[in-house]
């Protein structure tokens, strides 16, 4: 079944399939128009959602599919002491593909083996948040033409980001492609080295820096990962972690020729606003991809006949 749990549960292979679907929806939207009519699909939500729940709610639509959405669990029996596992099952009685998302680590596994309907994961705890790495590859992709040989900058609260943890992963499958960051620990953690294992992409371990300052001259992209300040109990602490990896307009006089500055957003201090109007803003752009990239996973999982031969694709997509 074409689940979606991990980024490491796709090849390169799927992943490129997978961009080549984005490109067809994105050139022809109105051929999908249709392409899951009669299906239902279920946003379960336990954890807040702007960006992610409205771009697969918008996918579902977009593709003639019916949505039943649970934005927030209160609205749920699991306020009456219902187990998540039962909430799951019944979603996966009610649909015909089940997209969740929940703040515990390693929880996906657990609801897929609840349910018989392709599962998409929509952020998971901090470890996984695959469809935001297919938004971020093909930002990428777009823009470079393609992932190969690329310098990476990631900068930030990384060891605690789904999504930078994600999209390290997703690099691993491409070739050559070199890790820089700016790490960014809780006051915790502060004074502790950044995990190697974590960064190490194919063999090679990440290139690390003092501040965003002496890295974005040696990167073709730097991803802005929020420092959580409500995870900080010294204020200092988080200012210094956040004068770190702050990006604003000046820095990118230091930059490298053709630099491209990515988030996933939402926002806060780590970027300022006075970057959105400079020709280095992609953030904006990977949010529009959302809709197109979670089209796909969404023909990818359901598996239509009319998607595939719209496609013009050989297996599902």
């Amino acid at each position: 079944m074409p689940d979606l749990i991990s980024i490491e549960d796709l090849s390169r292979g799927d992943i490129e399939h997978i961009f080549s679907s984005i490109d067809h929806i994105r050139r022809s939207p109105d051929d999908f128009r249709r392409a899951l009519a009669g299906k239902v699909v279920c946003m379960l939500f336990f954890e807040p959602s702007t960006r992610t729940r409205w771009s697969f709610e918008a996918a579902a639509h977009r593709l003639g599919a019916q949505v039943l959405s649970v934005p927030d669990a209160r609205n749920t029996r699991l306020e009456l002491g219902e187990s998540l596992l039962d909430t799951t099952r019944m979603a996966g009685f009610y649909c015909d593909a089940v997209v969740a998302r929940h703040a515990d680590d390693r929880v996906m596994q657990r609801i897929k083996d609840t349910i018989r309907v392709p599962l998409i994961n929509a952020g998971e705890g901090r470890t996984q948040h695959p469809t935001q790495t297919l938004i971020d590859l093909y930002t990428l992709r777009e823009h470079f033409g393609g992932i190969d040989n690329l310098h990476i900058g990631i900068a930030g609260g990384i060891r605690y980001s789904r999504a930078a943890k994600s999209l390290i992963a997703g690099l691993r499958k491409f070739s050559n492609v070199r890790l820089h960051v700016v790490d960014a620990p809780h006051d915790a953690d502060e004074g502790s080295a950044f995990p190697p294992a974590l960064g190490e992409l194919n063999g090679v371990a990440p290139l690390e820096y003092p501040s965003m300052k002496e890295m974005i001259g040696h990167v073709d992209m730097v991803y802005v990962v929020r420092v959580q300040q409500e995870k900080f109990t010294d204020p200092a602490a988080y200012a210094r972690q956040l004068q770190k990896c702050r990006l604003h307009r000046g820095l990118l006089s230091r930059a490298s020729a053709g630099l491209i500055v990515m988030h996933c957003l939402p926002r806060t201090d780590e970027l300022d606003a006075d970057v959105d109007e400079t020709p280095q803003n992609k953030y904006f752009q990977q949010a529009r991809h959302g809709v197109a990239v979670r089209s796909a996973t969404l023909l990818r999982a359901l598996g239509h006949r009319t998607a595939n031969r719209l496609i013009g694709a050989s297996r599902p997509c």
